[in-house]
């Protein structure tokens, strides 16, 4: 057995069959493998005192001379002689000094240290020590589970933590990871152990149902895959062809390209542009899903950053196969100029997680604008705050920063303000419908 390793039930049943047959503790440590000293402070730890029937329950009553101890046993036998209190019939072993319940033998002092396998003991009177496997392996299981039940925090400790997360949950609506990423000293404990003190309604004020990720997801259905509306334009525009774009050229800015649709009864939607170095989300209103809302959007961002911010900003752009991105021409050249100025490549059809890094960004989108929103209600100012929230919100995959600080390090001013984005204090970030009421 390898050093620091825990004890199998395996091991336990051997131990306990190695009692009856092995002469000594050293030929049963090299049988199953077991350190010697380890294996004797392992049976005097999990061995099992058995109390006798008998009255004097004293390990010591057959080596005692001790005699007249209580006033029971104040009698004389036919020789005048008296009795000794190793026959006392009342069980006077509470007002004896020298009590133990320990037996005085030796096969308790050496090994096998228990009473297992003793040839006389059925017909002693002393208590013993058992080895029992089941049990001795009920209590090893024990002895794992029961340290690491509770917790080392008071009553007092659960109130400071209430009095740190309930205004920003129940008031602010921030996800539990932004407020664990902002105050992680102040907590004090880890992320998964704050979710298990809230599972068990230990923070007060505090339940799963007022944690905004803390639900449980719809059962998920498949997709129907249709063929793309593009198939004229994806010849040297696959997904393939983008990871061999990628592999050539590694330092290249590449940005995810998606839409929120509205709700049934709207026909606006958001166009959502993702920066995959920083996280950081641009969302322009569309006034439907087609090509030429879209064609519209990127001819403003030509107008408003010029040919060679467009093309350093848009190097790449990584779309799905949908209608409204049918025309890649639109974005891959500069309509004044008419020069080829981004590279426009198509995820694979039903692989929306090939650009995964927006598809997880919509879930922060959605908790402003929940389904089913109607984005016709909403304009581009309303949007472009709650952009501002949502690119202030600190990410774990960021290092604990939000994709607004570092967004700073890798896109120019005049690209951060097509969304007029304004950093907000972490403590202030609001993730909620309210914030646009």
């Amino acid at each position: 057995m390898e050093k620091f390793q825990h004890l199998s039930k395996d091991t336990v049943n051997s131990i306990a069959s190695g009692i009856l047959s092995c002469s000594s503790a050293t030929e049963l440590a090299n049988e199953i493998h077991f350190d010697v000293s380890g294996l004797i402070k392992h049976i005097k730890k999990y061995r099992v005192l058995k109390q006798t029937e008998v009255a004097n329950k004293c390990g010591l009553k057959y080596s005692c001379s001790k005699t007249n101890l209580c006033k029971q046993c104040f009698r004389t036998n036919a020789f005048n002689k008296s009795v000794k209190c190793m026959s006392c019939k009342a069980n006077c072993n509470t007002i004896c000094s020298d009590y133990t319940p320990i037996p005085d033998c030796k096969r308790i002092t050496k090994f096998p240290y228990v009473c297992n396998g003793c040839n006389k003991l059925t017909n002693c009177h002393l208590n013993h020590f058992s080895y029992d496997s089941e049990n001795v392996w009920k209590e090893i299981t024990k002895n794992k589970i029961e340290p690491r039940k509770g917790t080392h925090l008071t009553n007092d400790d659960f109130v400071k933590i209430s009095e740190i997360l309930k205004p920003l949950i129940k008031d602010l609506h921030q996800s539990l990871p932004q407020i664990y990423l902002t105050h992680k000293e102040q907590l004090k404990v880890t992320y998964p152990t704050m979710l298990k003190f809230i599972d068990l309604g230990l923070i007060p004020g505090i339940k799963n149902i007022d944690l905004t990720k803390r639900v449980k997801y719809p059962k998920s259905y498949k997709k129907r895959k249709e063929e793309p509306t593009n198939t004229a334009f994806l010849q040297h525009r696959t997904y393939d062809d983008f990871v061999t774009y990628i592999s050539e050229n590694s330092n290249c800015n590449i940005v995810e390209m998606d839409t929120v649709l509205s709700s049934r009864e709207g026909q606006s939607c958001l166009l959502t542009l993702l920066f995959r170095k920083s996280n950081f989300m641009m969302a322009f209103k569309l006034k439907n899903k087609s090509s030429d809302e879209v064609r519209k959007v990127f001819l403003h961002l030509q107008d408003t950053l010029g040919y060679e911010l467009y093309k350093k900003t848009f190097e790449v752009i990584l779309t799905d196969n949908g209608s409204e991105f049918a025309n890649p021409l639109d974005l891959e050249v500069f309509d004044a100029t008419a020069e080829m100025a981004v590279h426009v490549f198509y995820c694979d059809p039903g692989k929306s997680g090939q650009k995964g890094k927006i598809e997880k960004n919509h879930v922060e989108l959605r908790k402003i604008f929940p389904k089913p929103t109607n984005f016709d209600y909403y304009s581009q100012e309303q949007i472009n705050i709650a952009l501002s929230h949502i690119n202030s919100e600190p990410r774990a995959i960021l290092n604990g920063n939000a994709p607004g600080e570092i967004a700073h390090v890798w896109l120019k001013e005049k690209v951060l303000e097509l969304n007029e984005y304004q950093f907000i204090e972490r403590d202030k970030v609001f993730l909620h419908p309210t914030l646009l009421k």
